[in-house]
């Protein structure tokens, strides 16, 4: 009787639990895993090649020089071409972004972008250009950057009003400021109006203007549809009646704040004080070049 060169393992002892290895299961990658499913795939071939030959005495041996050759070659294909890593990691630990694309299924706050910050003087800083008077800078408090978020939102709106009708954008913009408080007083968000404009009118139509308790319970306020419509009418208001003469004073904001003081656009004595802190304290005067 022919005898195999095939021997069984010897048994483990019994009552002792063999210790498995520990893996580190961050670090496992799919061609790990290849590796060990072929290695247990020909362990299992092996032990194929023994049964067939314990049942067959004499019996032709498989082709295992073709065998081993075809699952080399398809080692060698999947180890080129699967270089990605499983991650076993908890669901939601870490969010991927491939080739600059983010899912849009991600956190908002994981695709929004920070203002840039203004660009430091000193050397080289011809290089980078003029230093942006408006961007967010260290130090600002929350009123800072709200007040800065608003500049930014409604600059382009200011100049165009001033190339219009020769109203000082720095002028304008401080207005919308302080009247508005950066855009969030209840008269802006409810009435979209930025410039506190009144309704002097004896018969309005329904959506035409609103009661507010502002300086007196008959005071009514313009509802406009949209925050530009408010600046164009205070470019209106302001250019036409007894707010016209102001256009002598060109671009010299302080004599225009001093101006609309005395004329009673607001009721804040100290009114023009106000235009011309904000527009020293924010360079509100580079929109007027």
């Amino acid at each position: 009787m022919r005898t195999s060169r095939y021997t069984p393992a010897p048994a483990p002892n019994k009552g002792v639990r063999p210790e498995r290895p520990r893996f580190n299961l961050d670090e496992i990658s799919l061609l790990d895993i290849l590796e060990k499913l072929l290695a247990g795939l020909k362990r299992v071939l092996v032990a194929l090649h023994y049964r067939l030959l314990h049942f067959r005495p004499g019996g032709r041996g498989l082709p295992w020089f073709k065998i081993a050759l075809a699952a080399l070659l398809v080692w060698m294909a999947l180890k080129r071409d699967m270089q990605f890593q499983i991650n076993l990691k908890k669901p939601g630990a870490e969010t991927t972004v491939l080739n600059g694309f983010i899912p849009e299924d991600s956190p908002k706050q994981l695709v929004s972008q920070p203002a840039p910050a203004a660009p430091k003087k000193g050397l080289g800083a011809e290089l980078l250009g003029p230093r942006d008077p408006f961007a967010d800078a260290t130090g600002d408090t929350d009123e800072d950057r709200r007040n800065k978020n608003y500049i930014r939102r409604f600059k382009e709106v200011a100049q165009t009003e001033m190339e219009k009708f020769g109203i000082p954008a720095s002028v304008k913009m401080a207005q919308a400021l302080i009247e508005s408080q950066a855009g969030t007083s209840k008269l802006a968000t409810k009435n979209n109006n930025h410039f506190g404009i009144k309704c002097f009118s004896k018969s309005c139509k329904k959506g035409h203007c609103s009661n507010f308790s502002d300086d007196h319970h008959k005071d009514f306020f313009r509802i406009y549809s949209s925050a530009w419509e408010s600046w164009r009418s205070h470019s209106y208001l302001v250019t036409q009646g007894k707010y016209k003469k102001l256009l002598s004073y060109g671009k010299d904001y302080k004599a225009w704040a001093h101006g609309l003081k005395e004329l009673g656009y607001a009721t804040d004595p100290h009114y023009d004080k106000k235009i011309i802190e904000y527009i020293d304290r924010y360079d509100l005067q580079v929109l007027d070049k």
